[in-house]
């Protein structure tokens, strides 16, 4: 793969007709949508630590995924994610796996005690907030759900001692100064995947969505931002179509524009001979813009690893062209450093200027 910057815009084609040049100049009026969906996710993935093969290796593993997270330059990666949204002026941003580290020192969790450890070690999201708002960017945290909530012991010499590290997982909406909100919700899929961890018995990994109705340049759309299940396997796949389910059909009766954005952890490259999930989405009446892109350009992110999506969903004009023209394009930072090895994780996103047909408020 070729990895291009994380701010590397799409650029348009030469339009073909008058048409099609009118429609891409309308991208850059008053009146179109800009929307960001961006996981947040730590570069090292804790799933090892839930994966031990024994409880006695949990602690150890912890200490090696909590030695790795603490190699990242956290206020690097808030600036580089500042850079991003500076370029891209979204009017709504979903984030998604928006994590807290916290410390307990010593910990209990290995004698099986129950205190919630409460001492923050990380936490990226006050850092870009204060990143933006040091550019003149002026965001807001309008919506937020709690997902994992997970605490293992954490062996900190060969004594042995004990630390107990808990990780928290967000979904957030930060909405940009100049929009207006209103009817906020959020809440956790009933569906579910459990994980067995060796002395930490059975432990649930829930998944989330936030939502609210927001108003640009006059018009009104229901903003959704989520994070399925990843589905390396058939029970991850059970969990996630059933998450999938459950947010189609709470979005079914919507009578306004719908813009779902988020990590759905499901490939967006074989349309509806693909991936179930996506071609469930696709089913549902949702348009994936990233397919209604004018022209050909360049891709940041290979097609068959594309699993964050912005999908749309008009209840006004049904068809092919319920959408209009659109400007997409990913972010990211693929580093090399953090493609291999087991705390490999994947980070990415999409931005997305596009234009919906108009809806009047009732």
């Amino acid at each position: 793969m070729v990895a291009l910057g994380a701010c590397q815009l799409a650029a348009l084609p030469p339009a073909n007709d008058a048409t099609e040049g009118r429609g891409a100049s309308s991208l850059f009026s008053p009146g179109a949508l800009t929307v960001m969906t961006r996981s947040l996710s730590l570069n090292a993935s804790p799933e090892r630590v839930w994966e031990s093969p024994s409880a006695d290796q949990v602690p150890s593993r912890a200490a090696e995924w909590l030695s790795t997270l603490r190699q990242e330059d956290v206020s690097a990666r808030a600036r580089a994610l500042a850079d991003e949204i500076q370029y891209a002026r979204p009017h709504l941003l979903g984030l998604q796996q928006v994590a807290q580290v916290r410390l307990q020192s010593p910990g209990d969790a290995i004698f099986g005690g129950t205190s919630p450890a409460q001492a923050l070690q990380v936490d990226l999201l006050p850092m870009l907030l204060g990143e933006l708002e040091s550019r003149g960017l002026h965001y807001r945290e309008v919506a937020r759900v709690q997902n994992s909530d997970v605490e293992v012991p954490l062996r900190t010499s060969a004594t042995p001692t004990y630390d107990d590290v808990r990780l928290t997982d967000f979904d957030v909406i930060l909405v940009r100064s100049d929009v207006g909100v209103s009817g906020v919700r959020g809440g956790n899929y009933l569906a579910r995947r459990e994980v067995s961890a060796p002395g930490l018995g059975r432990m649930t990994l829930p998944r989330g969505w936030v939502s609210l109705e927001a108003e640009v340049h006059g018009r009104h759309y229901r903003f959704v931002s989520t994070h399925l299940e990843p589905a390396p396997g058939e029970e991850g796949l059970r969990v996630q179509l059933a998450q999938a389910s459950e947010l189609i059909d709470s979005l079914r009766g919507e009578t306004l524009p719908v813009v779902l954005v988020g990590d759905f952890n499901t490939p967006a490259n074989l349309g509806l001979v693909g991936a179930p999930t996506y071609r469930e989405l696709l089913l549902a009446g949702y348009v994936d813009v990233w397919t209604r892109r004018p022209g050909t350009t360049l891709a940041v992110m290979p097609l068959a690893t594309r699993r964050n999506l912005v999908l749309v969903r008009s209840p006004v004009t049904p068809g092919p062209r319920q959408v209009g023209p659109v400007l997409a394009y990913g972010v990211g930072n693929a580093r090399p450093e953090w493609r291999f090895g087991p705390w490999r994780t994947e980070l990415g996103g999409v931005v997305a200027r596009l234009r919906m047909p108009p809806t009047p408020r009732n």
